[in-house]
């Protein structure tokens, strides 16, 4: 009985050796493999995918992505704003630009893939800098055909992949880096074209930043000003590819070209103490016809806020040059009549 009673007793304890052994295994092997997970998310996650608003392309991008508005010489006639998506980290700048197809009439450089690779290659070849721009192949990256060049600016080496779809033309770059780096390939291979992005939040991109007001007593934000977009610094990493800045058009007075004015309300004290006048708001309209930013600039204080409140909601309509979408600054005048 006792011997009976000793070998059940070693056999529980047996198992519960063994059930401790393989628990502790168990707990070893999902450590070890969340710890490959989270190693892996650290490693990858500064790459963000960008879809910049107002166009149909996607691509990763490392660390901060920004926006900086430039100008391409692709003629001896012609020098088409663009806007060029860019980060620069560990020594190295990727850029990233999409030229729509215009009608043929418009952009002749533009009329066809051959003349656009011709006038990208003029574009790298007209600057006053050392450069120089070496084709080495065709190449198709998820289905968009291209050529691929060896790029050299100054004392940086890059490579350049000039895409084109029925929509538009692309040329993506990186300066500061070979063909071999890893890096490199990862941002050339994950271009997609796709669906236009009309989303800012979703487009994965720096922008700027909106300063909240709040009044004293009041819960209701007031965005009446915002930050300019920032541009990336010319200074910090490789040089750009295309260094020649361009601003915003100057629309003038917009009243008459917008979508949806809105009308701002009367507010209740102004009008009882039967304040008036004529209130200026400076906005900036993005390249899809949205106000991004706004400012009230002259008027009565006590009714700039409603000015700039109505300015926020209105849309405008898009605007372009020889082909490409720009951005507009101007005045929306509101008059307050008792």
């Amino acid at each position: 009985m006792n011997r009976t009673m000793y070998s059940t007793l070693g056999r529980e304890v047996a198992f519960k050796m063994v059930l401790k052994l393989a628990n502790s295994i168990l707990i070893v092997t999902v450590l070890f493999f969340v710890g490959g997970i989270a190693t892996s998310f650290a490693q990858t996650e500064p790459w963000q995918r960008i879809a910049p608003i107002g166009y149909s392309f996607t691509i990763l991008m490392p660390e901060r992505a920004s926006v900086a508005h430039r100008r391409i010489q692709v003629s001896d006639q012609d020098s088409i704003p663009v806007a060029v998506y860019q980060s620069v980290t560990g020594g190295k700048r990727y850029a990233v630009v999409a030229l729509l197809k215009p009608s043929p009439d418009t952009v002749p450089a533009l009329s066809s893939y051959e003349k656009f690779t011709a006038a990208m290659e003029r574009s790298f070849k007209s600057n006053e800098r050392p450069e120089s721009l070496t084709f080495e192949r065709d190449v198709s990256l998820e289905g968009v055909s291209g050529k691929q060049y060896r790029l050299k600016i100054g004392e940086y080496p890059g490579v350049a992949c000039f895409l084109g779809t029925t929509e538009a033309f692309y040329a993506l770059v990186v300066i500061g880096a070979e063909e071999s780096d890893k890096d490199v390939d990862r941002f050339l291979s994950s271009f997609r074209a796709g669906e236009l992005n009309t989303n800012h939040e979703l487009s994965g991109m720096s922008s700027g930043v909106v300063v909240t007001l709040v009044r004293p007593g009041s819960s209701t934000p007031n965005r009446s000003s915002v930050t300019p977009s920032p541009e990336l610094a010319d200074s910090t990493g490789p040089p750009e590819p295309w260094p020649q800045q361009v601003g915003p058009i100057m629309g003038g007075v917009l009243n008459g070209k917008a979508i949806k004015l809105f009308i701002p309300a009367y507010p209740a004290a102004a009008r009882a103490s039967r304040e008036s006048g004529q209130i200026q708001v400076k906005v900036l309209i993005d390249e899809l016809g949205n106000v991004i930013q706004v400012e009230a600039l002259t008027g009565p204080p006590s009714l700039r806020e409603a000015a700039a409140a109505a300015a926020w909601k209105s849309r405008f309509t898009p605007t372009r040059l020889m082909g490409q979408p720009v951005r507009v600054n101007g005045i929306i005048i509101y008059n307050f009549v008792p």
